[in-house]
């Protein structure tokens, strides 16, 4: 933390000095000389703090001076902070004081009064601030003499972010490929299928995979129930990712529901019942990944639920312990063993290679023959293998990679620890920031799913993302900062979730043995409580941690007397997974905290002490019942986000809103339609995300917005006709996503001035629009802003429209979904810009859709960029026209990069555009649901038209979600 924080505080301090004199504030009197002592050591430790940081591993006596620095600096970024706050409160208050100042002699006289109390009452605090300032000048001198005893190497500093390579955005590996396996993938076939089946075996088939971290159980397991001859052999297959700590509840419902079976019971005996129920008679394949139990009680309810599953049917299991294996009662185990060394080395060079040019080290026997010996380093496990690759992808010469292999690192001895010498070595290439960013993921349990534009707020509020130049957005830099980890497989299983229409949200998880890594590196700072056993590197219910700085809480209520924990020191707090309550003097204890997660906590009410939480920078309240926020909240002067989604009974936000002077995220989607917006929102100037906006008809409610012109994202609930002008949405240069939510009680026979007269944000790239009244989408749409900019368009609930405008001009379009378009019965060649004009030649309509000069003989284009299209919900849809024999004549290339087509319940829609659908050569996947008709022609590859879909890779045709 220390080569983090150092810089940080050497900047900070020198600018809260200098804003207290510009401010005019004398809140802290005569400590000019401590102020400059300590940027002194500072400056001094910073340099020798890199070879400090190299040493850690392998000197104890070095990582503990740094604990003792890392403590120091803690306390200086708090005194920090404190004094920042007060500076701005004391400046308030004597703004608010001079305003009340009349011309009269009486008034001035008495305004004397309050102004000498006040004073008077900022005594203590300034000497407060100054004691506290002294005493760290007093730390950091005998840190600083402690020092020489180890005879550290002085530096230029530390390298800056900007060291490190800029990643772009790149596939390196297909995981379905991999090296070394082909035998064991044999071996357990013949025993999932074969042996169950064919040997007249009874009952339910116990198969464990058994093998160290980061050998490929889980990738070996995925293999096998995704392969085509497993797929036809069971009646059921279910997949169920178990981890630690085992939660019977937790996995007895997410068995149900991966077997479509929803529940609402709470206890665990009904649900296991309904496992019996949902299992018994069937041949099933259930795969419970990464066991780690030994406690034969907990997994005995799930066996006895399963034994009578048909004959053939299998249980595969994956575990890391043979005795998990013994204790599950396995018919059969495979045990994992390792890969060669030259597997290892195929691994890495398809990572290491990836994207080189010919004249690079590629090929260069030299570096072939280094790779090999780092190969024979990776002991056989692919994990190992893959994230060698990673570190070397960045090495562009011969020396850097001998430097790889002849580093110290491999001399470590982390007996259970198998992988950390190699994961540090990549740890040890990453910028101070990186470092901090990835351990910092500790504090979230295994195999949790981790929302990545959360992780990056996060990452600011603890201080972790630095921007390299005045005015840069830290959201891109954290996304950055993501996108460096994630190429260096720190993280995996990257995948996108749609939030209301229009917005993506990435999520992603890490390895156990990345986790585990990352809670080594901050085993000194991170308890993990779960009803107050000890879990991972955390502490129990009659233990300490002294130096604790972030708590995830996994338990109850009735354990939080009994921990030994100092809360006043935390930095973060979670209350991890959803459900846990919390008690309601935790607010008062949480006197450091940066990060607050209370996400669905069972909290009835916000205690006004809330804002006494000076430090605080991302509070997460969403999913609670509370019904009213604490005027206090507003006094929260660092707050930069607030997370108050589905609070449904919420029905206002606070009056003060204002004095949340550095708030750039309000997520309050969900929270009462009835949402009380206060004018004091409008003085928000820093704020980039807004998800629930509420305009009433006949107000200017959204003159509020006028001057929010940082906004990047907003959704705007109108219940009546509004002036959309008085938001100037053409202003709003940085706004890239919008929604834009009519209720239902808004009706126009057609379309409305207020939405057609609107002047959409000239950079917007993703649009909803919900129940957009009247018989015609807007004309905006295709203007000439969004046809450049546009990617993605949801059209939803769009019940009176009956015909679509020409969409095929939006030539940076990548996703288009048209949802619920009620009146539309065909979809006509228009819709691609086949229209009588294109037959005649017509220039301007050629020109319209090649985007090229009017004498340009080139092919036209239709959605030259389009890679997803939806339609679902069309009730009235009957006929998707294809072209004519006339039409094929036709020099138009229609949606060339099409990859996705989603046809979902278009009960009446009959066949196919086959003409369309043979020119779109991308094609790759075409999902057919509840559509009746299509099912009849097409499904189970017998339909009278199934040979003209035939050559799409992926069709899945169903009548069931």
């Amino acid at each position: 933390m220390a080569e983090l924080i150092v810089p940080k505080i050497i900047d900070v301090l020198g600018a809260v000095a200098v804003k207290q004199f510009g401010e005019k504030v004398n809140l802290v009197m005569g400590v000019e000389e401590e102020v400059a002592n300590i940027s002194s050591k500072l400056a001094t430790i910073e340099k020798v703090l890199h070879d400090a940081e190299r040493r850690r591993l392998k000197e104890e006596p070095v990582g503990i001076w740094l604990e003792k620095l890392e403590d120091i600096t803690y306390e200086m970024d708090d005194v920090l902070d404190e004094w920042n706050f007060k500076i701005h409160r004391a400046k308030n208050e004597g703004t608010h004081q001079n305003a009340r100042i009349q011309p009269t002699l009486w008034i001035k006289v008495r305004s004397l009064i309050p102004s000498l109390c006040s004073c008077l009452k900022q005594v203590p605090v300034r000497s407060d601030i100054a004691q506290k300032i002294k005493k760290i000048n007093e730390q950091l001198e005998l840190t600083l003499k402690e020092a020489d005893q180890f005879k550290f190497i002085s530096s230029g500093g530390i390298p800056d972010s900007q060291d490190f390579k800029r990643i772009m955005s790149t596939s390196i590996i297909d995981e379905s490929e991999i090296y070394g396996r082909e035998a064991d993938k044999n071996a357990l076939l013949d025993q999932v299928l074969s042996k169950s089946s064919s040997q007249g075996r009874k009952g339910v088939q116990v198969i464990s995979i058994v093998g160290v971290g980061g050998s490929g159980k889980t990738t070996l397991a995925q293999l096998l129930f995704n392969n085509d001859k497993v797929k036809n052999h069971f009646e059921l297959r279910n997949w169920i990712c178990v981890s630690d700590p085992f939660d019977q509840k937790r996995i007895a419902k997410a068995i149900l529901e991966n077997a479509g079976k929803s529940s609402q019971e709470s206890e665990l005996d009904p649900l296991i019942q309904r496992i019996k129920e949902t299992f018994s008679g069937k041949r099933f394949l259930l795969v419970l990944d990464d066991v780690w139990t030994e406690e034969d009680s907990k997994l005995k309810p799930f066996k006895d639920s399963l034994k009578d599953g048909a004959s053939g049917s299998v249980i595969l299991v994956t575990t890391r312990s043979q005795r998990v294996a013994r204790v599950m009662g396995s018919t059969h185990t495979h045990s994992l063993s390792l890969i060669s060394d030259s597997d290892c080395w195929l691994i890495m060079q398809r990572i290491a290679f990836d994207g080189r040019s010919k004249d690079s080290i590629w090929g260069c026997k030299k570096v072939e023959s280094i790779g090999e010996k780092i190969a024979k380093k990776c002991k056989g496990l692919p994990l190992a293998a893959k994230t060698m690759g990673s570190l070397l992808r960045f090495k562009d010469t011969v020396q850097q990679w001998q430097n790889i292999l002849d580093s110290e690192i491999w001399q470590l001895e982390e007996a259970t620890m198998e992988l950390f010498p190699l994961l540090y070595l990549s740890y040890n290439e990453l910028s101070p920031e990186l470092k901090h960013c990835f351990s910092y993921c500790a504090v979230f349990p295994k195999d949790h799913s981790i929302f990545v534009e959360e992780l990056i707020g996060m990452w600011i509020a603890e201080g972790y993302v630095r921007p390299r130049r005045r005015g840069e957005r830290l959201e891109l830099v954290g996304r950055e900062y993501f996108d460096n980890l994630a190429m260096r497989s720190f993280f995996q299983e990257l995948r996108k979730v749609e939030f209301f229409l229009v917005h993506d949200f990435t999520l992603c998880k890490m390895h156990d043995i990345v986790h585990d890594f990352a809670q080594f590196l901050r085993k000194n700072e991170l308890c993990h409580v779960l009803d107050g056993i000890d879990y991972e590197q955390g502490i129990g219910r009659n233990s300490s941690s002294e130096r604790a700085r972030h708590l995830t809480w996994l338990g109850t209520e009735r354990t939080f007397s009994s921990l030994v924990v100092d809360f006043g020191r935390l930095r973060s707090f979670f209350a991890l997974p959803r459900g846990r309550v919390v008690p309601q003097d935790l607010f008062c204890s949480l006197k450091c905290v940066r990060t607050l997660a209370l996400c669905d906590c069972e909290i009835v009410e916000i205690p006004a002490n809330i804002g006494s939480l000076i430090h605080l920078r991302h509070l997460d309240l969403s999913w609670n019942p509370f019904v009213t926020l604490p005027e206090a909240i507003c006094d929260l002067y660092y707050l930069e986000t607030f997370d108050i989604t589905m609070c449904r009974k919420l029905s206002c936000l606070s009056q003060r809103i204002e004095g949340l002077v550095h708030l750039r995220h309000l997520f309050n989607f969900g929270t009462s339609e009835s949402l009380q917006i206060p004018q004091g929102l409008r003085k928000l100037t820093s704020l980039c995300t807004l998800t629930q906006f509420i305009a009433r008809g006949n107000s200017d409610d959204l003159a509020i917005l006028k001057d929010l012109n940082q906004l990047e994202r907003l959704i705007i609930h109108i219940h009546g006709e509004v002036d959309f002008g008085s938001a100037e949405l053409g202003k709003k240069k940085n706004m890239r996503e919008m929604s834009l939510l009519f209720s239902n009680r808004v009706h126009f026979i057609e379309t409305p001035s207020c939405i057609e007269s609107e002047e959409p944000p000239p950079n917007l790239q993703q649009l909803a629009l919900t129940r957009c009244p009247g018989n015609e989408l807007p004309s905006w749409l295709v203007t000439t802003s969004l046809v450049n900019n546009l990617t993605k368009l949801i059209i939803n609930e769009a019940y009176n429209i009956s015909s679509l405008p020409a969409l095929w001009k939006l030539s940076s379009l990548e996703e288009l979904g048209l949802i619920g378009v009620g009146k539309l019965e065909c979809l006509s060649k228009a819709f691609f810009g086949i229209t009588k004009a294109v037959h005649e030649n017509s220039h301007e309509t050629f020109d319209a859709l090649s985007n090229s000069e009017p004498s340009s003989l080139t092919e036209a284009v239709a959605f030259p960029n389009l890679r997803k299209l939806r339609f679902s919900y069309f009730q009235n849809w009957t006929n998707w026209e294809d072209l004519s024999e006339d039409d094929e004549e036709l020099a138009i290339s229609i949606m060339p990069h099409l990859e996705e087509l989603k046809i979902h319940d278009c009960e009446k829609v009959e066949i196919l555009p086959h003409r369309i659908l043979g020119r779109i050569s991308s094609l790759k996947t075409l999902d057919i649901r509840n559509c009746f008709k299509l099912s009849d022609r097409y499904s189970s590859k017998t339909g009278d038209d199934w040979i003209k879909i035939s050559h799409i890779p992926r069709v899945d045709i169903s009548d069931e979600y």
